[in-house]
């Protein structure tokens, strides 16, 4: 158990490190804004990013589809929109009417975008395989 932990450890060790080399932290893309509009043009960057990963996702997922799986996937998605904007609310509302509070949204949503693109590239992989 001891070696397990210290093996995770070493991982996540040189894993933030190396988010660290790029000038970001692994929880925190964002670790060097400074200022508010600094910490919201970073994360309206990282947002805009993880979509255009989901859109590229998404399409790469829909040209490998057939039209009655591919409107279920569409569903899925307009649901998941929703369930994205509930969740960074919920996450965000402890800073509510703090300035903070939009960036936190933001991040999330990003990140939580970003977690949705790689489910579909899964998804991809199952179906092409």
């Amino acid at each position: 158990m001891r070696m397990k932990l210290t093996a995770l450890f070493i991982l996540l060790l040189f894993g933030a490190a190396a988010a660290e080399a790029r000038g970001q932290s692994p929880e925190d893309p964002c670790a060097y804004a400074q200022r508010s509009p600094e910490q919201m043009a970073c994360a309206e960057k990282e947002l805009k990013d993880a979509e255009a990963e989901l859109k590229r996702a998404r399409a790469r997922l829909a040209e490998n589809m057939e039209a009655r799986p591919l409107l279920r996937m569409r569903q899925a998605e307009r649901a998941w929109l929703r369930y994205r904007k509930s969740n960074c609310d919920a996450e965000a509302s402890i800073y509510e009417g703090g300035t903070i509070q939009p960036f936190i949204q933001t991040l999330c949503m990003a990140r939580v975008t970003r977690a949705r693109a790689s489910e579909l590239l899964v998804q991809l992989k199952t179906l092409i395989e």
